[in-house]
């Protein structure tokens, strides 16, 4: 999602039969027997300038939060990360302290009953300093006659997270990118193409999700991505994924009052379950399986809530996955906040709606095995 101080980013209408539309978690081709899973993100990794002092400018979030989320049943913990901060140099080692952190959270989920995404936060872009100034430098894009940041380098380090995770039952899957956005001549098709490849190459099955171009916004995702699925994956053991929010310019800023936005449009309600339709009917044409990494609501005023309830039922009948934007110890006061308060023991306001829209009760208890395909 743009326009947030702390970068995040920027969603599913008719039935399984209707769409004939495979769950988020079933290889393709496969019956659709196996139940999508449903969650929040876990934000904090990616927080404040690189590299930032851990649990001051950023942080990994702490046991109690994934207990929390566990046991409400969300079975799915998007945790997003720095690429700068897991990877200090391009193609070099992933950084220990990170890395560590890392394990923790993966480990935390894992025992309260869910999984974790890795979610690379960086919008297809990678931080270097030039001139004594961090620029962020787009992948395989030319500045003064060189490219600093590569295809490649991507590809690298999703290798070297592989090596670490693929055979954790922890992890769910890997989220390649999150958000790329205005790329000018970079490729994020053929991006996403080869460092699927690269995984694969690694001998690892794992679930892979893919975001889209335009910050993978859901209302726009044929317009910006064209009509067709892009992805070559041997284990067809993917997914896309799209975003979306329900303010006027999809942002999730929510920068004007419900009534604003009520006048401006007086079918405020269903704007999401109307947004997100457009993915869905894509993901149905490509015979392929989709997933909404973020969507969220202002927790200040309780009319949102019918806007999220009909956003939730519209992935309920598409059988989506999703994850909600956003928890973690460092919000505060973000009015988006899914995190509780009073030491654990109240709830936000949007949290009575997505209790209702948890996974099918099987899905918290299925075992994931190491190639990320539900047995």
């Amino acid at each position: 999602m743009n326009n947030r101080l702390i970068p995040a980013a920027l969603c599913v209408a008719f039935s399984l039969l209707l769409f004939n539309c495979v769950t988020a978690e079933e290889p393709l081709n496969n019956p659709p027997s196996t139940p999508y899973r449903r969650g929040v993100n876990i934000a904090g990794a990616e927080f404040g300038e690189v590299p930032g002092v851990l649990n001051k400018n950023y942080t990994y979030n702490n046991e109690a939060t994934f207990k929390y989320f566990g046991e409400k049943g969300f079975n799915v913990l998007r945790v997003p990360i720095s690429w700068e901060r897991m990877q200090p140099a391009l193609s070099g080692v992933l950084d220990a302290d990170n890395l560590r952190e890392l394990k923790k959270n993966i480990a935390w989920a894992k025992a309260h009953e869910s999984s974790v995404i890795i979610d690379v936060h960086n919008y297809c872009r990678y931080g270097l300093k030039t001139g004594g100034k961090a620029v962020s430098f787009i992948i395989d894009t030319v500045h003064d006659g060189q490219v600093p940041v590569k295809t490649a380098d991507l590809a690298d380090l999703w290798v070297r997270l592989s090596n670490e995770f693929k055979d954790d039952a922890g992890v769910y899957g890997y989220g390649l990118m999150n958000e790329p956005h205005d790329l000018g001549t970079a490729d994020w098709k053929g991006i996403s193409n080869t460092v699927v490849k690269a995984i694969r190459d690694n001998g690892d099955k794992k679930l892979i999700l893919v975001g889209g171009v335009h910050w993978s916004n859901a209302s726009g995702w044929k317009k910006n991505n064209g009509p067709i699925s892009w992805i070559d994956d041997p284990e067809k053991n993917f997914l896309y994924e799209a975003h979306c929010y329900f303010d006027s310019d999809n942002s999730g800023s929510y920068k004007k009052s419900y009534d604003k936005e009520l006048g401006a449009n007086p079918n405020l309600a269903n704007i999401g379950s109307e947004r997100v339709k457009g993915f869905v009917e894509w993901c149905r044409k490509n015979n392929v399986r989709g997933f909404l990494g973020e969507f969220a609501i202002p927790g200040n005023d309780a009319r949102w809530n019918e806007v999220l309830e009909n956003f939730m039922q519209a992935l309920d009948q598409a059988g989506f996955g999703a994850t909600y934007w956003a928890a973690g110890i460092f919000w505060g006061e973000y009015t988006l906040s899914l995190q509780p308060t009073d030491k654990y023991t109240a709830d936000r306001s949007q949290m009575e709606v997505m209790l209702r829209h948890l996974a099918p009760v099987q899905a918290a208890h299925a075992q994931t095995s190491g190639g990320g395909a539900q047995k």
